[in-house]
């Protein structure tokens, strides 16, 4: 009985959610403590409302219960007491202390009084367990991933994560069952029951001559009167009976028909709406807002879901004026019609990038000009245009200022006058079940009407979220209904709607705080949404209210872009900020494309350098799926699908290019130094589609700024000649040091707080590196051929190195297991020194094979095991053992790679070195022999057309700290590449 019981509870939490009565379902979860709700309670957490979260989980367990519940509450509390910390509001973080936090005292005393302690503290991230505390919203994300381990490890919470498999709207089907049982026990049970209540049992009334029960048992016939009025109740369109289409006997079958069904019967519930005022009643409030979780497995996010999305820019085009409207052809997938403010009309074909029909707006000479018909549809603007068959008549569906809505055939002829609205009609949405069709309208003033082709009116009145300009639209796949719409204030409000309730069903989130305009969408393949919106196209899993990706499709994009998908969904067009727009594409869209084109022949090469378009390969199309088990001595990669990359632009200031890149040593972030001193922190979260919260090429990172608004700028002079940009980071990822042509700059990572500046020109600062045992001793690299040796805390320089021939200093390497420093200059010598004397041990020379001295930027780095020491100049490539301090190995530019190196750096294990060239190829070497393992071109990773790609090359390289495959590169137009084997488990070269 008791297991009967629970199953009752949980049909009841069932309905109750899928009545979208939330508060009683969360509330009755706490109480019975059959189901904890895992999503509800990580929303609550991340909204910081933490009597709630205690509340519920008080519901489930104690403090006291075991260890598990012990440390759940104790870091639920320790956050709350962190946050009131970080808001200077030492009286809440007392009280909290006092109240919530001393009965952790008995469990452990020292924690508690190191928790006390903080209250010492001007900001407690001086304490070095919570130096890495960034803002309140990453701390509550990493909370709710450590709670949600305690509580699946915690006993207590065994079967109570899980809600039970159970089918749609048992409950109801269950009530059906009974009342199908009641009305077969009536003595004189009637064709058409009337079911007026549930409170008692059903009997049907006497009558004489009813007919008997048939052998037969099918649904409820409603009648002609009671079809017309409910037929749009909950939005479940069912098809209305003729009046010549009887059904001699049936019986109650559903409360609601599921929508799955095909059904002409209504539910028996709407029978006790018989009435339009009983009817609107019946809907709920949009204000009601979207499912915090429902009780259905929300699929697994990976990789493979990515790879599904259209986000690889393929091309772009110039289409000369502002982009009002596009489509793509429904069966000529890459065949795309662009419409523009000044009229002009453009046919373009994406696959060969070419426009093939272009019709520029004329003013016509009315002398010579016949009209066929003109429809004089409206009074002012007209705002929305759809086609419709009606009863198989082609027609035609307009919306306008004048609050009308109106219906025509093809001859001018108008069928239908819809008047209901009191404001503009904004937009409209005809839609087809079964063979019902009804028209969705929504005007600017929030409301939204549904209507049947009638001269009825309206069967649905109610308000739309935002309650200004709204769009709605059926996905192509499973009819799914979503709306998007912004209200006056500038909220954005992505939903699906549950048509059988006529209320939000979910709601997406991931829209920034103010829209300046109407964000535009779209559905693909019945499974993702996409919307534009601050610049970016952002991405959505239908069941998933969080963004699944977001792309700046390599920048470039208005603030609000249009958008629109193919019908096969893997290509996605895309408006641009200077009246043109992007062709966005997945891997199938790529192949499409190649079935459409013929490559040109390879071309030679001239005087040593490459004549050959970067768009095209040397060997021909490459077809990775064909080719994914090969493995070449030197491996070519000149398609985006045959790695995985990302784009980090820096929208707030374009003109700030990237100089300087360097991964944190936790691998969770990138910091970037700008040309104008300005320094950014690019940072990954941990959600489900990265729980380790490193960096990836999978998962675009957030541009990360402290609560404070703080932005980390350094010194720069006036004169852009005098500028050298330099940073180094220290080993605990608590402080940056950099320096742009000015005084170095010392910030906390943390806050962006300068902790202090230093060495004011002149000399400037080139190059710096933190000592390996010591981060208070720096080595600054001049550009007057000197290296200082500085120390940090007592702020003066110990000693200063001279050695190279007056030119700057371009690298500086540690060597701990040497304890020596080396020094690289502009003047390709080598000097070492010893870091316990400070002496000069050696100098020597970069020279060609042939014995050439050499001048220009050198670059060192040392090998894990800190005796070989990578050498980089922009001839060549070098490795020297620094015990012996001669060289070892030496690769000069051949075969195809023949451009100048700009930059090069060993991978975390020194397995690989990554060398960027200015020809816009990217090497990757072995890192013992310097054996060319495979090639990049730039058409790998850049997805513009050829004439601007040229002009693009990498400036800087920096690799991943624990990642081996993966590196990022700081590019000459101001973005930031991060890449990696587009599988997880492919090494570069392997194929």
């Amino acid at each position: 009985m008791k297991s009967l019981n629970q199953e009752l509870m949980f049909l009841i939490l069932q309905y109750l959610d899928e009545e979208n009565f939330k508060d009683t379902v969360h509330k009755l979860e706490q109480e019975s403590g059959l189901f904890f709700n895992v999503k509800y309670f990580e929303k609550k957490v991340l909204a910081g409302e933490w009597d709630d979260v205690e509340k519920y989980l008080f519901g489930f367990t104690k403090v006291d219960d075991n260890r598990y519940s012990i440390m759940t509450f104790f870091e639920i509390r320790k956050q709350k007491y962190l946050e009131a910390l970080d808001r200077r509001d030492r009286v809440r973080a007392v009280e909290i202390l006092v109240n919530d936090l001393k009965v952790f005292q008995s469990f452990n005393e020292y924690l508690f009084k190191e928790i006390t302690n903080l209250l010492t503290l001007n900001n407690f991230r001086e304490n070095a367990q919570l130096s890495k505390y960034g803002d309140t919203k990453s701390a509550r994300n990493i909370l709710v991933i450590e709670l949600k381990r305690l509580i699946e490890a915690n006993p207590i919470f065994q079967d109570k994560l899980t809600f039970p498999s159970i089918k749609t709207s048992r409950l109801r089907t269950l009530i059906n069952q009974s009342v199908n049982w009641q009305h077969q026990l009536c003595k004189n049970p009637m064709p058409n029951p009337n079911i007026r209540t549930l409170f008692i049992n059903h009997s049907c009334s006497p009558t004489n001559g009813s007919p008997s029960l048939g052998a037969h048992v099918g649904p409820f016939t409603p009648s002609q009167s009671a079809s017309h009025v409910n037929t749009l109740v909950g939005w479940t369109l069912n098809e209305i009976q003729s009046t010549s289409s009887q059904i001699p006997v049936g019986v109650a079958s559903s409360l609601s028909a599921p929508t799955h069904q095909a059904s002409n019967a209504l539910g028996m519930l709407d029978y006790l709406h018989n009435d339009q005022g009983q009817l609107m009643t019946q809907m709920r409030t949009t204000q009601r807002h979207v499912e915090e979780a429902t009780y259905n497995a929300t699929p697994q996010q990976t990789s493979s879901i990515l790879d599904d999305l259209p986000k690889i820019v393929v091309c772009t085009l110039q289409q000369g004026s502002t982009i009002t409207t596009m489509d793509f052809h429904p069966s000529l997938h890459s065949l795309l019609a662009v419409g523009c403010a000044n009229g002009d009309i453009s046919l373009w074909e994406a696959g060969h990038q070419q426009r093939i029909l272009s019709n520029p707006f004329k003013i016509w000479n009315i002398s010579i000009c016949s009209v066929l018909f003109q429809i004089d549809a409206h009074v002012g603007g007209v705002n929305d245009l759809a086609f419709s068959n009606l009863n198989k008549q082609l027609c035609i569906i307009t919306c306008g200022d004048d609050k009308l809505i109106k219906v025509w055939d093809l001859n001018g002829k108008r069928l239908f006058n819809f008047e209901g609205h009191q404001a503009p009609v904004y937009s409209i949405c005809p839609h087809q079940k079964e063979n019902i069709q009804f028209m969705f309208s929504t005007s600017i003033d929030g409301k939204i009407k549904a209507w049947l082709y009638d001269n009825i009116g309206s069967r649905l009145d109610y308000d739309a979220p935002g309650q200004w300009c709204t769009r709605m639209l059926y996905s192509t796949v499973e009819n799914r209904l979503f709306s998007c719409g912004t209200s006056k204030d500038g909220d954005c409000f992505l939903v699906e709607w549950n048509e059988r309730e006529g209320s939000p069903k979910r709601r997406y989130f991931g829209f920034g705080k103010k829209c300046n305009g109407i964000v535009q969408f779209d559905t693909t393949k019945g499974r993702y949404l996409a919307a534009g919106e601050d610049n970016q196209i952002k991405f959505w899993d239908m069941d998933n209210v969080n963004v699944l990706f977001s792309t700046d499709a390599e920048g470039g994009l208005p603030n609000l872009p249009r958008l629109r998908f193919n019908k096969e969904g893997n290509l996605l067009a895309v408006t641009t900020s200077d009246g043109g727009f992007k062709v966005l594409s997945n891997s199938e869209g790529i192949k499409y494309f190649r079935s459409h084109q013929t490559l040109k022949a390879p071309l030679g090469t001239k005087n040593g350098t490459d004549s050959i378009p970067r768009c095209i390969e040397r060997k021909g199309s490459f077809d990775y799926a064909s080719h994914k088990s090969k493995v070449w001595e030197t491996a070519e990669i000149i398609d985006p699908i045959q790695c995985r990359t990302i784009t980090l632009t820096d929208s707030a200031d374009p003109t700030n290019k990237v100089v300087r890149l360097i991964y944190t040593n936790s691998g969770v972030s990138l910091i970037v130094l700008g040309s104008k001193g300005i320094q950014r922190l690019w940072k990954w979260s941990r959600n489900e589609l990265n729980p380790n919260g490193k960096a990836t090429a999978s998962v675009v990172p957030q541009l990360w700024e402290p609560n404070n608004g703080i932005v980390m700028i350094n010194d720069v002079p006036n004169s852009s000649e005098a500028i050298y940009p330099c940073m180094a980071l220290s080993k605990n990822d608590s402080y940056v040091m950099s320096a742009c042509g000015g005084k170095i700059s010392l910030f906390n990572i943390m806050s962006f707080k300068v902790m202090t500046t230093f060495m004011p020109p002149p000399p400037i600062p080139t190059c710096l590196a933190f000592h390996p045992k010591d981060n208070n001793i720096v080595a600054i690299g001049m550009n007057d051929s000197t290296v200082h040796i500085y120390n940090v805390r007592v702020n003066e320089v110990k000693s200063k190195l001279k050695g190279h021939h007056h030119e700057c200093i371009t690298g500086l390497a540690f060597s701990a297991r040497l304890n020596i420093l080396v020094s690289s200059g502009a003047d390709a010598q080598l000097s070492f020194w010893s870091i316990d004397s400070w002496h000069k041990k050696k100098s020597v020379s970069i020279q060609m094979p042939n014995g050439n001295t050499l001048v220009g930027d050198t670059q060192v780095q040392f090998n894990n095991d800190q005796v070989r020491l990578l050498v980089c100049h922009e001839s060549q490539l070098a490795i020297y053992d620094a015990f012996r301090m001669e060289l070892i190995q030496r690769w000069v530019a051949q075969e195809w790679l023949i451009g100048s190196l700009s930059c090069a750096t060993y991978s975390c294990n020194s397995q690989l070195v990554y060398a960027a060239f200015l020809d816009g190829n990217i090497g990757i070497f072995e890192g013992n022999t310097l054996k060319v393992k495979c090639r990049m071109a730039s058409s790998a990773y850049l997805h513009q057309p050829t004439i601007i790609r040229q002009n693009v090359y990498p400036i800087v390289v920096a690799a991943h700290p624990d990642e081996p495959n993966q590196f990022a590169i700081g590019l000459s137009d101001g973005s930031i590449k991060v890449i990696e084997p587009r599988d997880c488990d492919t090494k570069w070269g392997n194929y």
